[in-house]
């Protein structure tokens, strides 16, 4: 019994095991019937779409030697378009493999794209010589083609001989035309902002607010007049000419200087303001002579004036003005000899001299690029037409000292006047000015030049290296042949040292 139950189960089981083998073949059948009848009905659709007519529309090359036409050569089948003028390619073409994928970018191959006329019928390598090549030489490189750009761009010539020879084989097939886009407006590209992770961890609670404080507004006028001058307090030794009618001695020395300008648009008014005076004690030369000694302790002064120069000026040119200018000359205190008996040789309003003229006007200022102290500036005023005068007030005083005839207390003279003034700072703490004044009435001369040469020690304390010199030959004199009275010539010689301010 027990045999017999051990082979009925056997049976049972054998029979269910071949049930189930005819089950999975039949199976396996069917999924292979299924699959012939796809791959069936795709050749059906290729051949069918191979009849269809491709002229309408956009066209492209026929002949597309392309790693992604694999499949439709093999099929031994043309590229074929639709309506649109696009490629239609099998359902089973992959460009890519699954393993590639693209977030932001769309690649595309050039050939697939619709056929537009750009007018480039003749190929770049045109060449009209016949080139002999030996069949031995092998082209060497150092840097194998496939690793530069060399695959891309054959590329690129491929697919544009491909539409060449479209254009010249079809050209009843061509639609767009190059020109045609000429002008049409641009996609704007829409750049988006990379995400900057750290922009979200470093954050404050409260924001930083900025605002824009409100600000006055204040017109700012023009300012049209300059005002500077310039302070002097020195003790200086001076050395004299013979007919300066006075001895070399130390004295002190004072000059202020007032500078008044005005410039507008084309007009320029400059005023000068100078108030010079020297002065001297007097000592005795013998203590035996009493006479000599009544005058001991005095003060005696060795130069006193105060001049104004004045100058008016339209711009013509350049640095050339058309201009009218007035100096005017006047000493204040009264100045004596130093003889026993003493002669007053000045004093106020005698003389008074004035000279006034009409002509041209050169200016220029040039600032050194290394240094903005380095300066130099010259002004000259050549007055063609001017008249010079000349004043004694004083009874007492002789006028013909002056050059001034006998018996007349005045003398006005027509001529012309040439003033040039220029100065130069090589720095800060060096200065070098003069002036030279000429006057003539086409008979006499009168000629004044004047220079100075300083060396700042600091912002109050300078040294100054003076010189004068005067020719004047309208004025006579006793000892003309007589060579230690320098004739017509006048000088004076001075170093100075002391205080000195500018502003």
């Amino acid at each position: 019994m027990k045999v017999n139950k051990f082979y009925f189960n056997l049976t049972i089981l054998l029979f269910a095991f071949t049930s189930l083998n005819a089950q999975n073949s039949d199976k396996i059948q069917a999924n292979r019937d299924s699959l012939l009848n796809k791959i069936t009905d795709i050749g059906s659709k290729l051949k069918e779409l191979s009849i269809k007519d491709t002229t309408i529309g956009f066209s492209a090359p026929l002949k597309i030697d392309t790693v992604f036409t694999n499949s439709i050569q093999e099929a031994n089948l043309q590229p074929l378009r639709d309506e649109n003028g696009l490629l239609i390619m099998s359902s089973e073409w992959t460009p890519f493999s699954n393993n590639v994928s693209f977030r932001d970018t769309v690649i595309f191959e050039p050939a697939f794209l619709p056929v537009v006329f750009d007018g480039k019928i003749l190929p770049t390598n045109l060449d009209f010589t016949t080139k002999t090549e030996a069949a031995d030489i092998k082209e060497f490189h150092l840097i194998s083609p496939d690793s530069t750009f060399a695959p891309k761009l054959k590329r690129i010539e491929e697919i544009q001989n491909m539409r060449r020879e479209y254009y010249m084989d079809n050209p009843q097939k061509i639609k767009l035309n190059a020109l045609a886009f000429k002008g049409s407006t641009v996609i704007d590209e829409k750049v988006v902002e990379q995400r900057n992770p750290f922009k979200e961890l470093l954050s404050t609670d409260d924001a930083i607010s900025i605002f824009t404080p409100e600000i006055e507004k204040i017109r700012i006028k023009p300012v049209f007049w300059l005002r500077n001058g310039e302070h002097r307090l020195q003790l200086t030794y001076n050395t004299y000419s013979e007919r300066w009618g006075s001895d070399n001695n130390f004295d002190l020395f004072s000059n202020q200087k007032f500078n008044f300008n005005y410039k507008k648009n084309k007009i320029e008014f400059n005023n000068l303001v100078e108030w010079r005076l020297q002065l001297k004690q007097i000592t005795s030369v013998d203590d035996k002579d009493k006479e000599e000694n009544k005058n001991k302790g005095k003060i005696n002064i060795i130069e006193d004036y105060v001049r104004t120069y004045s100058n008016f000026g339209v711009k013509a040119f350049n640095k050339w003005s058309y201009s009218a200018n007035l100096e005017m000359k006047t000493p204040i205190f009264q100045k004596f000899t130093n003889d026993k008996v003493r002669i007053k040789q000045r004093s106020f309003l005698s003389p008074f001299e004035a000279n006034m003229g009409v002509g041209m006007r050169y200016a220029t200022e040039n600032v050194s690029k290394k240094s903005k102290y380095r300066k130099f500036n010259i002004a000259a005023d050549l007055s063609v037409l001017s008249v010079n005068y000349k004043w004694v007030r004083d009874d007492s005083i002789p006028a013909t000292s002056f050059g001034i005839e006998e018996g007349k207390r005045s003398n006005t003279e027509f001529g012309s006047t040439f003033n040039v003034n220029l100065s130069y700072s090589h720095n800060r703490y060096t200065k070098f000015a003069s002036r030279v004044k000429y006057f003539t009435n086409y008979e006499k001369v009168y000629v004044e030049w004047e220079s100075s040469l300083d060396f700042a020690l600091n912002n109050y304390f300078s040294t100054t290296l003076y010189f004068y010199m005067k020719y004047d030959d309208g004025i006579p004199y006793a000892n003309k042949n007589n060579d230690k009275t320098w004739g017509y010539f006048n000088y004076n010689q001075m170093i100075r040292f002391g205080l000195t301010y500018t502003w």
